[in-house]
């Protein structure tokens, strides 16, 4: 790894680690953030292109921009995350718009570090069905009073949140479910983006990480590891 890389690298991580800390406080990144580390990543991007003048290397350092820049500002557009999430990819694809990590399905860092943390967060939801199971097992009647209610729609329940005794004491979660006509129902609201707090104590929500976190978890397991993407594709290759 040349020291231009290296530098890249310790720049996006020191700007990823500190904002995703901003955004579990406060859930906001002030944009000196992404802007110092956009500027600082991009200038040494430029001077890594000048230094290995490669035609093919400039037009895949572009494509890579575009793409992740465009999928970025997409996601944001549809509501799929927040916009720091949409500036943390921005930022990732110009500080380090190509890395060819030891597995990879492409170099593209900002799409790489963003299909790493989507998938990394799935292991949230794995987490909460298994904590939700094993209340199950222990005797807890978590679906008290949600009787009638579609078994799928317990499953899915089970995966997105989970049910306490406190709720309203709990900062940065999101309700999971909504009181109709005298009946509580699931609410499964999964793309929206500002926090409700509980109406009761005894209350199914569901936690509010934000998938910032994710994200600066995909951006270091694609510089150690590479893409998830990729080891999936190797792993289903050996069945």
């Amino acid at each position: 790894m040349n020291w231009l890389n290296l530098a890249r690298i310790i720049i996006i991580a020191c700007g990823m680690i500190y904002a995703s800390y901003e955004d579990w406080i406060k859930r906001e990144v002030d944009d000196e953030v992404w802007i110092l580390c956009g500027a600082a990543g991009g200038i040494l991007t430029a001077v890594d292109l000048l230094m290995k003048w490669n035609l093919n290397l400039f037009i895949a350092t572009g494509i890579s921009i575009a793409l992740s820049a465009g999928l970025a500002i997409a996601f944001y557009y549809f509501g799929l995350y927040g916009g720091a999430d949409a500036k943390a990819i921005i930022m990732i694809s110009l500080a380090l718009p190509i890395y060819y990590a030891p597995k990879s399905v492409h170099p593209f860092t900002g799409l790489a570090s963003l299909s790493n943390g989507l998938l990394l967060s799935l292991g949230l939801l794995i987490a909460l069905f298994l904590w939700n199971l094993q209340a199950i097992i222990r005797g807890k009647k978590i679906f008290e009073g949600f009787e009638h209610e579609k078994t799928i729609r317990k499953i899915a329940a089970m995966f997105l949140g989970v049910r306490v005794k406190n709720a309203r004491e709990k900062k940065f979660w999101f309700p999971l479910e909504e009181e109709k006509n005298g009946k509580r129902f699931f609410k499964f609201g999964l793309f929206e983006l500002e926090f409700e707090e509980a109406k009761r104590d005894d209350c199914w929500i569901t936690p509010g990480i934000p998938l910032l976190i994710f994200i600066t978890g995909g951006f270091i397991a694609y510089i150690l590891v590479g893409d998830f993407l990729r080891l999936i594709l190797d792993a289903l290759t050996l069945v």
